[in-house]
């Protein structure tokens, strides 16, 4: 069976539900093909027994930008404030406003007396990317907003933009290095060297990860959990005459032809194909006998480049239903709550440790693995998120969802899948972290946990089709495959396939929500262009 259609968007996740969105608006031909039996990918919400939790990210960040394409697309959905705190053993501090950052370094210093210096040095460069941060998405940034109309815009706030731009950019390319680098150059204490730096993934570059605090003031939920986030999508799609076709994974693209094939043997004809999966697919979907001479040459080079990188680090995460008000988690916390049960930090844990493990991997070592998880659960920085504390509706009355994830490593969870005890090990961990968060800052959740489920990097990785269960893209520890970073972004969305381009977490570094809405908002004004 062959199906026509004039744009074809492979992955329903944000980047491919932006996409057709803005080009169904336009009154394009658009159908969005999607693997799973719905949309979302990477930002999704299920529903068990009346406690809805949320299974990628937990909250929206970035208002500057998803507000107005919301607006652009005509998508009326309540977004709900969702406040931050941050919290190490029994100390929390509350991001409420861009002043809490100086909340931030009391903690610190509270922690770290021996480390005073130190922490100012952090606390100044935290601050500096607060302004910079602003520039790029603030309100007089143009990299979402729709100014064209608005010549008030280019004589008042356009030029004095652009010269913060150029600060920031300077500002940007210095911090280029890993953030493990720049903080070993202002910080002497290891301890809080590990406080700051695990909440990154590896290697994460430093202007991004010193640029984080900025955003804990501006988190939203979307009334109903995240996941209502796609689905409002879709219906546009659908409202504007767009399609989506559910449970369609595609295994082939034909260039020459300009064909592309799922797995039940379907075939969609297109004029623009942008392609918002994992990019490896791409690589391996694209009959080369189809291309010839430079194409050919091009193609070869980059798929060996994709095919040889890696995703980032991925997450585990614990979801639990506790017998327990609302209140009680709200004594400690706003909604979300990025916690660290000890001062000490991770040390060698999470690195030496583990590749020491891994490299000498074997089939005896179980125990081995079990006491290294004891440590690294115990030292590690978790990332909690409670519904119910910005949406009443997604708990029963009286009850509390709460969702507990850390960073995991995708290739330790894979030896243990391999090695038969997956089951055992998942259980372990959630059973560590009730022990954790029942001995510090949740006395007694212990007793009213209703049920537990739990997911891991190989859940990721097989849900969303995203490799090595990767959350935000390429892996920050090897040279990127790709050629585009904050930067030089015109250069994200082509690939060297004719009429067919790119958009998502895997098109830019450091990659997110922002970067998949711009990269699909950048992909969409091309097409609309070049017809």
């Amino acid at each position: 069976m062959s199906t026509t259609s004039k744009i074809v968007i492979v992955g329903g996740g944000m980047s491919g539900l932006v996409t057709a969105c803005l080009l169904a608006k336009d009154g394009k031909d658009v159908v969005l093909l999607e693997k799973n039996d719905t949309c979302g990918g990477l930002v999704n919400s299920f529903t068990i027994d009346g406690f809805v939790f949320d299974g990628g990210i937990r909250a929206i960040e970035n208002a500057g930008m998803i507000l107005p394409m919301l607006k652009e697309l005509e998508i009326d959905l309540p977004l709900l404030p969702s406040r931050v705190s941050v919290g190490v053993e029994d100390e929390v501090m509350h991001a409420v406003t861009e002043k809490s950052i100086d909340d931030y370094e009391q903690l610190l210093e509270h922690m770290y007396p021996q480390s005073i210096d130190d922490v100012g040095k952090v606390i100044k460069v935290i601050k500096d990317f607060n302004v910079y941060m602003k520039v790029l998405f603030g309100d007089g940034s143009p990299f979402y907003k729709d100014h064209k109309k608005n010549r008030l815009y280019y004589l008042t706030s356009f030029i004095p933009w652009v010269f913060g731009f150029l600060k920031t950019g300077r500002a940007i390319m210095k911090m280029q290095v890993p953030v493990e680098d720049f903080l070993h150059e202002i910080i002497e204490d290891q301890s809080l060297f590990d406080i700051i730096s695990q909440h990154f993934f590896k290697n994460t570059p430093a202007f991004f990860a010193m640029s984080y605090f900025s955003l804990y003031t501006d988190y939203y939920y979307p009334k109903g959990g995240v996941g209502k986030l796609p689905e409002q999508l879709q219906q546009s799609i659908e409202r504007w005459g767009g399609s989506v076709v559910l449970n369609s994974e595609i295994i082939q693209v034909d260039t020459e032809t300009k064909k592309i094939t799922d797995s039940t043997g379907r075939e969609f004809s297109y004029d623009k194909l942008v392609w918002c999966a994992d990019l490896k697919r791409l690589y391996t979907a694209v009959d080369e006998g189809t291309l010839n001479g430079l194409s050919l040459q091009k193609a070869r080079e980059k798929r060996t480049r994709v095919l040889s990188a890696r995703g980032a680090e991925s997450v585990f995460t614990l979801f639990l239903a506790v017998d327990e008000e609302p209140a009680f988690f709200q004594k400690v916390s706003h909604g979300h709550f990025f916690y660290t049960p000890s001062k000490t930090g991770l040390g060698s844990t999470h690195r030496e440790d583990l590749e020491k493990i891994k490299s000498g991997w074997n089939e005896d070592n179980r125990l081995e693995v079990l006491a290294w998880l004891d440590t690294f659960c115990a030292l590690n920085t978790f990332e909690v998120s409670i519904p119910v504390l910005n949406d009443p509706d997604t708990a029963p009355q009286g009850k509390s969802g709460v969702i507990i994830s850390f960073l995991m490593d995708y290739d330790l969870v894979l030896k243990v899948e391999k090695d038969g005890w997956y089951g055992e090990f998942s259980s372990y961990i959630e059973q560590s972290l009730i022990t954790i968060f029942d001995s510090t800052i949740y006395p007694g959740i212990k007793d009213k946990i209703l049920f537990t489920r739990s997911s891991s990097p190989l859940t990721i990785e097989r849900i969303a089709g995203s490799s090595e269960g990767s959350i935000v893209g390429w892996t920050f520890e090897n040279p990127l495959p790709i050629d585009a970073g904050m930067l030089n972004m015109k250069k994200a969305v082509l690939t060297p396939f004719d009429d067919i381009y790119k958009a998502g977490q895997w098109t830019v570094s450091p990659a997110g929500l922002p970067t998949c809405i711009m990269t699909a908002k950048m992909v969409a004004d091309r097409i609309k262009k070049e017809r």
